[in-house]
């Protein structure tokens, strides 16, 4: 059997590259391919990137010679390509077979003349992509890139049941908050509904430019509704995704969001732009109400829908979580994997 090692960013950074190893690693894909992390990027200050990254350098210059395939996760951001460099080299002196895993989505439109991503994937055996959207895109934008391409989703991992009845009048946002996040959507569009609706909150999970927003909540009079909780983990964060009755995403470009998925397995109305790679599995009204991009009047309309609609928001929650046990499963996600390592071995 094959031997697999996969690059990626640190199991403490943020963001679905990490997400998406640290599940992998639960997978019995894990054991059956002998497969090894090696992380190359940290969110810390600058000498522990040099550091981390350093020591990912000599890490893999002993041990990459034992494996047979070489699995970057990876943005084509070209700092991060920089720091990938150096492993990229070893396994092409080392005949190894590469898969070039890009967490990535319509971002991809803003490197067609980034010469090191190109020569990256000219050199790769394949190109794995998060959605088919994003397959469709690279075959489009990238013509000149003749590398196999395929598409693997992020899994999600199955959490206990959530009722109904466990569901509190809450609508949650989690992410790391700046413009291409647009928090400031929902809070327009709570603004339009404060009044109505005085016995729903809306919690704000995580950090970026809090402080700019927690203003704008103020200069809105929403603070006795809204709260900015932090970046919280764990626990903490599970209590809120179990007691959420709806989940919004205001973003303008995701590669696949994996907070939609979690979102989904706890029984949670999303509502969201057609952000990333979503459109290959949003069923409109069944699984997820979206709202055109920066249009909070609209994201107001979806949210009122379900605040009014006990009924819908209790078949939405029935439904997601049922789509996405069988879609996104951490069974079938294995499948997926072990498919690719397997045509990489012919």
């Amino acid at each position: 059997m094959k031997k697999v090692l996969v690059i990626g960013s640190a199991r403490q950074s943020a963001g679905g590259v990490s997400s998406a190893i640290k599940l992998m690693e639960k997978m019995p894909v894990w054991k059956e391919y002998s497969c090894y992390w090696l992380g190359t990027q940290i969110q810390r200050s600058y000498l522990w990137k040099f550091f981390y990254a350093l020591r990912s350098w000599l890490v893999a210059l002993i041990i990459v010679w034992r494996y047979d395939i070489v699995h970057f996760h990876t943005v084509p951001d070209r700092i991060c390509l920089i720091i990938q460099m150096p492993i990229f080299l070893l396994a092409l002196v080392g005949r190894k077979r590469i898969i070039m895993h890009i967490h990535m989505g319509n971002q991809l439109r803003n490197h067609t003349n980034n010469k090191l991503f190109l020569w990256h994937l000219k050199k790769v055996d394949l190109v794995t992509l998060l959605a088919k959207k994003w397959e469709r895109l690279f075959k489009e934008e990238y013509s000149c890139i003749k590398t196999r391409t395929t598409v693997l989703y992020n899994a999600c991992e199955e959490v206990s049941p959530v009722y109904p009845a466990e569901k509190e009048k809450l609508i949650i946002m989690a992410a790391y908050f700046t413009d291409n996040k647009a928090p400031e959507l929902l809070l327009q569009a709570w603004h339009k509904l404060k009044d109505k609706y005085p016995d729903w909150k809306v919690r704000m999970l995580g950090n970026g430019e809090v402080e700019r927003y927690k203003q704008m909540t103020e200069d809105m009079s929403l603070s006795s509704a809204v709260k900015f909780m932090g970046y919280i983990t764990g626990k903490a964060k599970e209590d809120y995704f179990r007691k959420a009755s709806i989940y919004c995403m205001c973003s303008y470009e995701e590669g696949f969001p994996m907070v939609v998925l979690e979102s989904w397995a706890y029984g949670i109305c999303v509502v969201t732009t057609p952000v990333g790679g979503l459109p290959d599995v949003i069923e409109e009204g069944s699984n997820c109400l979206t709202f055109p991009f920066g249009d909070s009047d609209a994201l107001a309309e979806k949210l009122e829908l379900l605040i009014e609609n006990e009924n819908l928001r209790n078949d939405m929650m029935k439904n997601a979580r049922e789509f996405v046990l069988k879609t996104f499963s951490t069974d079938k996600i294995n499948r997926d994997i072990c498919g690719i390592y397997e045509q990489l071995q012919s």
